[in-house]
């Protein structure tokens, strides 16, 4: 019988596959197939990896039973002894328990008769037997009741599971890798103040995919840690739900000595690294940016070597500081940064730069964002999202020609894509500044339909319609942009309540501006108003409405 190395030889030969694609399709790395290859490793730790390994070879049922036989596993379909066959002639075949080929009749089935010698009837035999079940029942009982319970999320909780990890040294090396990572987890978790994460062990081993899985669901956990070690490697696995898993984490170590600082030492921190990427991935996707701040800055505090898994937590680290209710442009922008030294290429991180320095506000950042947005588009002349920050970049600047220049942009994105919501957006706030009613209100109107929460598209539209001298108009949408959180659209609103002659509604939606304004920071474009505001409730104190038609057309510049 061939072994499993050349089986799987002689099949990769017959099809030209690579090492490197045969390992993508497993989930393991080259080294591995590379090592099943020369027999270095005699076979693979996993039934569900030899099957894989069938489909990609695409073998035939009677091939991949084969290669599973050689394997050391059970082949996919059980095969029945003929009568003439002896255990000899399966001596090269897994051992494994069959049926007998007939039953015995019902007199041999019968209980044999004791010897006069043996002091034991057979109701005595009966006896016994039902003495030691209930026996074995009282131990699994005392088992039972001293297992700790198996760890399952509370409501709301965040809970990560690290599986007992597979030993296949053939019981000469035991490690309690799972306690070795839970341990430095917990700290991070705890370090980073995140009351609502736990992380807690899983009292079995995992030893598949779909273990995995069922671990997660019967726990109702956030993430799975699970994997195997032998005295040659050590390989961690992750299963999550309802987003992209991080990739295995696989090391080779050349001696017990070796193996003992792995699980020690290099396989908790890497584990520990990708773990907490992926928990700082999800707060910020769900919106919960001051969590994924503090769980990425734990991961930064001791970055990884490899450049790719480097860039992938500061590209985090700069969204996390950029967005949000409390956005910090200047720490996203270091970040981005330091990104952008590691891989220049990195067009999304330019990207992001390019909108955090439009936020920032700091002398010379209109430059430096125009730079960032031109230095995407001249790589990539297909980055729509770029060609917007650059129109918003140019209506910054104001300098001759950039409005027209910014039209084109925003037209331009609205002709390749009539589903860009913040092309419309943009265009109708020119088209505001520009005096062209027809334009800016049907881009606006455009806003709102493809972003119905979208707070800016209303609180542009009662802009526009204020600035008309629309108050009937304003007041509907200015509303809705209130509601949605558009606190500048108090402004907006206090002028309509004016048009309209409601001038105690005016005042106190003014007031309220000029309250929310105080809370926000220096740069912010709406403190040009305030002087302005402070002097138009004086005069709304006097029966007066201060929204003239030359205040009117100096706002709309």
């Amino acid at each position: 019988m061939q072994t499993f190395s050349q089986l799987l030889k002689r099949y990769a030969e017959r099809i030209g596959i690579s090492d490197a694609e045969l390992a993508r399709a497993v989930g393991v790395r080259r080294q591995t197939v590379f090592r099943w290859k020369e027999g270095t490793v005699a076979r693979p730790r996993s039934r569900d990896d030899v099957l894989a390994v069938s489909r990609k070879l695409r073998l035939s049922a009677q091939e991949a039973d084969e290669l599973l036989i050689a394997a050391g596993f059970h082949p996919e379909g059980e095969r029945t002894l003929a009568p003439e066959e002896t255990p000899d002639a399966l001596s090269d075949a897994p051992i494994r328990a069959h049926l007998p080929a007939a039953f015995p009749s019902e007199e041999d089935d019968r209980l044999p008769e004791p010897a006069t010698n043996d002091g034991l009837t057979g109701l005595r035999w009966i006896g016994l037997g039902v003495s030691l079940l209930l026996l074995l029942a009282l131990l699994a009982g005392v088992w039972l009741s001293r297992r700790p319970p198996l760890p399952v999320a509370a409501p709301g909780e965040t809970l990560v599971i690290v599986g007992q990890f597979v030993n296949f040294s053939a019981g000469d090396i035991g490690f309690n890798v799972a306690g070795r990572i839970a341990e430095p987890l917990r700290q991070e978790v705890e370090s980073a103040g995140l009351p609502g994460v736990r992380v807690a062990i899983w009292p079995d081993p995992i030893r598949s995919e779909a273990e995995a899985q069922a671990t997660l669901a019967r726990s109702a956990g956030w993430m799975v840690i699970w994997g195997e070690y032998d005295s040659g490697r050590v390989l961690a696995r992750f299963a999550q739900a309802g987003s992209a898993e991080p990739p295995p984490v696989e090391s080779l170590v050349a001696s017990p000595s070796e193996l003992f600082a792995t699980i020690n030492s290099a396989l908790p921190q890497e584990i520990r690294y990708l773990a907490l990427l992926a928990l700082g991935t999800f707060y910020g996707e769900s919106g919960n940016y001051p969590q994924a701040r503090a769980v990425l800055t734990r991961a930064y505090t001791t970055p990884p070597q490899q450049t790719d898994a480097r860039t992938a937590l500061l590209l985090r680290l700069g969204l996390a500081y950029q967005l949000g209710d409390d956005p910090q442009p200047e720490r996203a922008i270091g970040f981005y940064d330091e990104l952008l030294a590691l891989a220049p290429d990195q067009l999304v991180a330019r990207y992001n730069r390019g909108l955090a320095s439009l936020d920032r506000q700091s002398a010379g950042d209109q430059a430096r964002a125009l730079a960032d947005f031109e230095g995407v588009l001249q790589r990539n002349p297909n980055f729509l999202a770029a060609r917007i920050g650059r129109g918003v970049a140019l209506l910054y600047r104001r300098a001759e020609g950039d409005a027209s220049a910014a039209l084109q942009e925003f037209s331009y994105v609205i002709q390749q894509d009539d589903q860009r919501a913040m092309a419309y957006y943009n265009r109708g706030l020119l088209a505001i500044r520009l005096d062209n009613p027809n334009l800016w209100e049907a881009d606006l109107q455009r806003t709102v339909e493809l972003a119905p929460d979208f707070a800016g598209g209303y609180s542009a539209l009662c802009w526009g319609y204020v600035l008309d001298a629309q108050p009937q108009k304003a007041l509907p949408v200015c509303d809705r942009a209130v509601a949605l959180g558009a606190n500048e659209a108090l402004h907006s609103r206090g002028m309509a309540f004016a048009q309209a002659g409601e001038y105690a509604q005016a005042s106190t939606d003014l007031r309220a501006f000029l309250g929310w304004l105080d809370q926000q920071p220096a740069t912010s474009p709406y403190r040009l108003y305030s002087v302005q505001v402070e002097a138009w409730l004086s005069e709304l104190a006097e029966g007066q409405n201060p929204v003239t038609r030359e205040v009117l057309a100096t706002l709309r510049d």
